[in-house]
């Protein structure tokens, strides 16, 4: 009878023990990462249908962290709160590179900016085909454009208004005097003003004013990069983290990546982000 009951009582400790080691082992397997991303990434839908083709793919268990505007979510990547961060590159970014806060900083998708301005488009931005084109017809008839002072906003328009061989003038080119950034629409209904915002949060109805109209979209002039940003040697995260981190950011800019990237545009009713490919050359013409 004791031989029965110490051969049962070592099978069944057999098996309690496998099914801690397993657990153990899918614990040390698949890591956590936390992300911190820029709004628009999730505002889009594009992040939470990402998100699960990450974790499939390379078996490191993914969290958010923070979704907010630059001044959101800079303090949490810095506290060690996020161990990746999503962004616009940009000064910022160069800035923790150089505190060696940030890491490694790799391109992994574009988002884009839009002409908004009166539905009635006095100045015929609509169906213009592309961002310079349409700055020439507002400058031609001297409609009213608000230089908005977002960062995103003021790159690309410099970078049209270079392409086009534009001079801006006191004319039809106004200040921003919104006190909000996402005010910039209700002050240029006031002014029947065209001006240069996210396509995302007008999409989205985060920015809206009277009478505005999304009226072009799709130059990729008008894009701006997302970066990647790892953790860099100033930065709290662990080893095993820092090593989750590279091997989210290699499969997100491997073409595997990129395709994944496209379904999830896809599937959240884009296009939204658009991939590496988007890059426009030096050589083009367009700085």
């Amino acid at each position: 009878m004791s031989t029965v009951v110490n051969v049962g009582w070592t099978c069944g400790l057999r098996i309690v023990v496998s099914m801690l080691l397993v657990a153990v082992a899918s614990v040390v397997q698949a890591g956590t990462v936390k992300v911190a991303v820029v709004g628009g990434i999730q505002l889009s839908g594009v992040w939470d249908a990402l998100r699960p083709r990450l974790e499939a793919a390379t078996g490191v268990r993914i969290t958010l962290a923070a979704a907010a505007n630059k001044a959101g979510i800079l303090p949490v990547f810095v506290r060690g709160d996020a161990d990746l961060l999503l962004i616009h590159g940009g000064a910022e970014t160069f800035a923790l590179q150089a505190r060696g806060v940030g890491g490694r900083m790799s391109v992994w998708a574009y988002n884009e900016h839009a002409i908004v301005g009166p539905a009635d488009d006095p100045a015929g931005v609509h169906g213009s085909g592309d961002a310079a084109t349409a700055f020439r017809r507002i400058a031609a008839v001297r409609a009213p454009f608000i230089a908005f002072r977002d960062p995103g906003s003021h790159e690309i328009v410099q970078r049209v208004w270079k392409q086009a061989g534009i001079t801006p003038t006191p004319e039809w080119v106004r200040l921003d005097v919104s006190e909000r950034s996402h005010d910039i629409l209700e002050l240029a209904a006031k002014q029947r003003a065209y001006v240069v915002v996210g396509a995302i949060p007008v999409s989205f109805g985060r920015m809206q004013g009277e009478g505005m109209a999304l009226l072009l979209r799709g130059d990729p002039a008008m894009r701006r990069a997302y970066v990647a940003l790892e953790p860099g040697e100033a930065h709290p995260a662990k080893a095993d983290v820092r090593d989750d981190v590279r091997k989210v950011v290699d499969y997100l800019v491997s073409p595997a990546g990129q395709a994944a990237l496209a379904e999830a545009d896809r599937q959240a009713g884009g296009p939204w982000l658009y991939g590496r490919e988007a890059a426009v050359s030096p050589t083009d013409g367009r700085e």
